[in-house]
């Protein structure tokens, strides 16, 4: 029984991370939390891995996202002295 409930939570994480569309169009993969995800004027988005491949003179997107842990970002506060 603890085995099916692990396989249904693991396929149900598994969807939730194919919904957001932030994959290498080159690679296929997904960036870890924390990764720069480049976009490309083609509509092409880059992980760091396929940048670097690419020649000096193509390594020019037009914008650098970085990957958040969650759909809403995290909040960040001063911790009370």
């Amino acid at each position: 029984m603890a085995h099916d409930l692990a396989s249904m939570i693991l396929r149900s994480s598994l969807g939730a991370l194919g919904h957001h569309g932030s994959s290498c169009t080159k690679c296929r993969r997904t960036p870890l939390a924390g990764e720069l995800l480049h976009e490309f004027g083609s509509g092409k988005t880059l992980c760091a891995l396929c940048l670097a491949e690419l020649p000096e003179a193509e390594r020019s997107p037009l914008r650098s996202e970085r990957v958040h842990a969650a759909e809403k970002r995290l909040s960040v506060i001063p911790r009370a002295a």
